[in-house]
């Protein structure tokens, strides 16, 4: 989602509001809009009861019932669903600690830490710009995702919010994995000094092999 965010500001494409500034959300909010195809929306919100007549969002997308619009659709049907079928093949369900399953969208995830960190709670890790070192140097780290996206354990301890999912996780900066994985690497292979070195004389010795009977071959030709 991050390319087609940088394109739309690349080109200058202004939002509903007549602003030149995306964002992942609001392109996935507009993917999801059936509007864009001529349909109108229903049951996307909810009513707790009815006294309180507290609304929210209903996240259950396959109870929205569509129904056709009489304005003109920007999109065709056929285009919109295609880019709904790929929106929802890249959703997966994932299984907390606690037997509670939460959604999570997938894309291609460019760097190596994100792809491999999990929590201990069951969620990924995402990368941020940790802080910028005085020669301009970015340093960057990882947080979980569910610690985040949810209130901190000691909110919910403070304030007593019974049910309320957490994580206390905390950050990690970037050259603690990379040494860690060094340290471990190391201990793993051990010292590969002298195994390298002679390969590489095996190789410098192969080289130096076909460059002699090159240059015979080439006499002979001469001669």
């Amino acid at each position: 989602m991050d390319c087609f965010e940088h394109e739309l500001t690349r080109r200058g494409r202004k939002d509903g509001h007549g602003n030149v500034k995306w964002s992942c959300v609001k392109i996935s909010r507009i993917l999801r809009n059936a509007t864009y195809m001529g349909y109108i929306g229903y049951n996307k919100s909810k009513v707790n009861n009815f006294l309180e007549k507290k609304r929210s969002k209903n996240l259950d997308e396959s109870t929205f019932i569509l129904g056709k619009g009489d304005f003109e659709p920007i999109v065709t049907e056929a285009l919109w669903r295609q880019c709904e079928e790929i929106r929802k093949n890249r959703i997966r369900t994932l299984q907390m600690p606690s037997g509670e399953e939460r959604r999570q969208g997938t894309r291609i995830i460019q760097h190596l830490w994100v792809r491999k960190l999990r929590c201990r709670c069951g969620a990924g890790y995402n990368r941020f710009k940790w802080r910028v070192l005085q020669d301009g140097t970015l340093v960057y780290g990882y947080q979980c995702n569910f610690h985040t996206q949810n209130p901190a354990k000691s909110f919910v301890e403070k304030n007593h919010l019974a049910g309320q999912k957490s994580c206390d996780a905390i950050s990690i900066c970037e050259w603690k994995l990379s040494l860690m994985a060094k340290q471990i690497f190391d201990k793993l292979w051990g010292d590969q000094q002298e195994a390298v070195s002679k390969a590489c004389q095996m190789v410098e010795s192969c080289l130096h092999t076909a460059a002699t009977q090159t240059s015979k071959e080439q006499e002979n030709v001469h001669r």
